[in-house]
């Protein structure tokens, strides 16, 4: 271990900060969902010429012992301005920097004071500065530091409530003071076995119960990322991202596009969603942060509930974060993953899912909590949306959950369903199940036309062209509207997923009859097919179809 007087330090500690050797070194904080830099935490450094580097853990304790830590303090404060200044000359995405301050700074100098005529000379906003102050430093005169850190806030600063958990009294000081975000002790994460877990857990769900937001520093491994993310930790910093780099290095490592900066104008949009309680047994309801109003509910174990964070644009709609229980809900409707939704997202035009396009605009226009449910492969769902933030560029997150039906309740639909089914299928004359995507004829449901049984083998191309000689009358326009490119256009030109025409069918005598032959759409198993039916028409749609058809014989060719 690095040994170096004591007066060492104090001899040389001016000169170091006049000539540069104490520098600000920076580590990224990644917002968790993102992967994106949200903030950069400074580092005091000391390279000095005859010793090397030195250890923070040695200058820093004599620099408070000996009350001169507020020089330092406010040193690196100015190594930030100019790192600031440098990335604005460049055209870098800005974001903020955190300093540490010592609980000695505020007997030597008004640091409200300090940091401010600092900032000004530089010309950087309040918001660009997050201030990172240990729990030692609040043990004693509980009102003074309340006035401080109030004032601080009213000036436009955020504050950081560093090393929680590594002693003291946190759970006093969380109580007594208002901080914008809890930074996790890296101790916590050094064996993240069973007993860490759960007091990560019970760390994160308190802070989101009261409206702070949470990151762990000391994330060095995936496993760690993992867990993190899975609890709804916000922000994350650590070797595992990048270790502390000095401000040459820094500005290389964001010029070369190592990692992406989080936009500013995007920290609101994405602090907001750090709110939502991934713990909780009902995240959906419990987004709510007044201090008088914490309900028993949003001081919780783990929770089990499927939840989902699906971010909207017009361009797309993108799954940001799931949790296991909604993937296990997921998997019940045919899909083998997460990634495997996404792709029947993002390969499916928006008139296949309509209705839960109508649900997620609700959603956004309203605010509230918005149910609906569905039935798709077989199983009856509820789906919930609810809007938990509005971003740039018509962008929106929505916090998300969905529900199987319990297999009683499935049991029962489906006995009704298949009950009123058999009354419902005897009003159409045919119905068959077809695969555009796999050129075929999956199942004929039902038919009471008589009509041969070779179409089933065929490719679907095929039978359609050979259905249309043998079964319809106006055959070229059949072939022509129910072609793969038809539907395809018909679905871009109308948004629509359902269509019907008339058609002269051959009936089980060999007569012609006029029918509507209607196409929609349906999903299993990830798969878009289409139910095929003909069904007769009502009595005045027949009627009237009849005289037009009689006055202007044309529209059926």
């Amino acid at each position: 271990m690095q040994h170096i007087d004591e007066q060492y330090i104090l001899d040389n500690f001016e000169t170091a900060l006049e000539n540069g050797y104490i520098k600000a070194y920076y580590q990224p904080v990644i917002r968790t969902l993102t992967e994106k830099i949200c903030s950069v935490e400074a580092l005091a450094r000391w390279q000095d010429p005859s010793t090397g580097l030195l250890s923070p853990y040695i200058f820093i304790s004599v620099l408070e012992k000996n009350r001169l830590i507020h020089k330092l303090d406010l040193s690196i404060l100015e190594n930030i301005c100019i790192t600031y200044n440098e990335m604005r000359a460049k055209g870098l995405p800005l974001h903020p920097f955190s300093i540490n301050l010592s609980r000695l700074d505020f007997n030597e100098v008004n640091m409200l004071d300090e940091i401010s005529q600092i900032i000004n000379k530089y010309n950087i906003p309040a918001d660009a500065i997050h201030i990172e102050i240990t729990e030692s430093v609040m043990l004693d005169n509980t009102a003074y530091f309340r006035r401080i850190f109030d004032s601080f806030h009213d000036a436009g600063f955020a504050i950081l409530m560093d090393d929680f958990g590594s002693g003291y009294s946190s759970l006093n000081v969380l109580k007594d003071y208002r901080f914008d975000v809890l930074k996790i002790d890296m101790r916590f994460l050094s064996d993240i076995g069973s007993r860490s877990k759960k007091i990560l857990i019970s760390v994160v769900n308190m802070a989101k119960a009261i409206g702070i937001h949470t990151l762990a520093e000391g994330v060095e491994t995936q496993e760690q990322l993992n867990f993190l993310r899975g609890i709804g930790c916000e922000m994350l910093q650590g070797y595992y991202y990048a270790r502390p780099m000095s401000s040459e290095d820094y500005i290389q490592y964001l010029s070369e596009g190592t990692m992406t900066i989080e936009p500013t104008q995007d920290n609101e949009y994405w602090d907001t969603i750090g709110q939502v309680n991934f713990l909780s047994p009902d995240p959906l309801s419990d987004v709510s942060f007044d201090d008088n109003d914490v309900s028993e509910s949003t001081i919780v174990r783990e929770s089990a509930t499927p939840l989902a964070l699906m971010e909207i644009s017009p361009e797309s709609a993108k799954l940001i974060y799931s949790n296991q229980a909604y993937l296990n809900e997921l998997m019940k409707l045919g899909y083998t993953s997460t990634e495997h939704f996404q792709q029947s997202i993002d390969n499916m035009q928006p008139a296949y899912y309509s209705n839960m396009i109508e649900q997620v605009d609700a959603a956004i226009k309203t605010g509230e909590l918005i149910k609906k449910d569905y039935f798709a492969n077989d199983i009856y769902y509820t789906y919930c949306t609810k809007c938990i933030a509005k971003g740039r560029g018509s962008k929106a997150m929505l916090a998300v959950s969905m529900q199987t039906f319990e297999p009683t309740e499935e049991v029962n639909r489906s006995e009704a369903f298949e009950k009123y089914s058999r009354i419902i299928i005897d009003f159409y004359d045919h119905l068959s199940i077809i695969s555009f995507e796999k050129n075929k004829i999956l199942t004929r449901i039902y038919s009471k036309m008589a009509f041969c049984k070779d179409y089933l083998t065929m490719p679907l191309n095929e039978a359609v062209e050979r259905f249309a000689e043998n079964e319809v009358l106006e055959s070229e326009r059949f072939k022509d509207s129910f072609s793969k490119e038809y539907i395809d256009k018909h679905i871009a030109a109308t948004g629509r997923i359902a269509f019907q025409k008339p058609f002269h069918i051959k009936g089980p005598t060999g007569e012609y009859i006029l029918r509507d032959v209607r196409l929609f759409y349906i999903l299993s198993n990830g798969d878009p097919l289409f139910v095929f039916a003909i069904e007769p028409m009502a009595h005045e749609a027949d009627m009237i179809a009849k005289k037009m058809l009689k006055e202007h014989p044309e529209l059926l060719l």
